[in-house]
């Protein structure tokens, strides 16, 4: 218990504002044409209500089956997870909740370049807490969207769903079809790798995967 008090207190402090995703500034010419996207990543952000259910089916079904019951940790999953990591000693089972993936965005990982700090006990129990305090002030609806407004799709700097909608299939996110939504939810577990222009077979293979759950 102490353990986990001190592991707790040396948390990031928890701030709602922290969350909140700054747009880059765009710069349009007289005729209204963007010339020029600043800031170190590009991004627009979408609300929820702009979102097609197939988007939020997608992402839930692939990440967090469980999102909108939880508190933030799903302790279940966490338990399956732990026992098939001890069971194959590979450790490859994160079973992160959205809730989890977006506090690791905000407190633990370099938006820019996307490096994050390395993996230890002590950064999943601050992941839990802090997850668990996100949902006691933010709704499930804006954590979805603060979370698919930040991540990265591989879609060079930009970040964000609705660019990674424009940078894929060059449409508005409104506009996503079941398996566009399919392969935006599945390309974010691995961007690079999963990235259709550089591994079509691959990212498709991914795409089928969501598609199936």
């Amino acid at each position: 218990m102490i353990y986990l008090k001190i592991t707790i207190d040396n948390a990031p402090t928890f701030n709602i504002n922290d969350f909140e995703n700054v747009e880059s500034t765009k710069v349009f010419d007289a005729d209204g044409e963007l010339i020029a996207d600043l800031g170190l990543v590009s991004r627009e952000n979408v609300s929820y209500d702009e979102m097609p259910q197939s988007l939020i089916d997608a992402f839930v079904s692939i990440e967090d089956s469980r999102f909108f019951e939880h508190n933030g940790f799903d302790l279940p999953r966490f338990v399956k997870s732990l026992l098939e990591n001890l069971k194959t000693l590979s450790f490859s089972q994160g079973a992160s909740t959205l809730s989890m993936q977006l506090v690791r965005s905000v407190y633990f990982t370099d938006d820019a370049t996307q490096t994050s700090r390395v993996k230890s006990i002590e950064y999943k129990i601050q992941q839990i807490y802090l997850a668990i305090k996100a949902e006691e002030e933010i709704s499930k609806k804006r954590i979805f969207e603060l979370y698919v407004n930040r991540i990265n799709f591989g879609a060079s700097t930009t970040r964000g769903v609705k660019g990674a909608a424009q940078y894929y299939f060059g449409k508005d996110v409104s506009e996503l079809s079941l398996s566009e939504s399919a392969y935006l939810a599945g390309v974010i577990n691995a961007p690079n790798y999963f990235n259709a222009y550089k591994n079509l077979d691959i990212g498709t293979e991914r795409r089928n995967t969501v598609l199936a759950l």
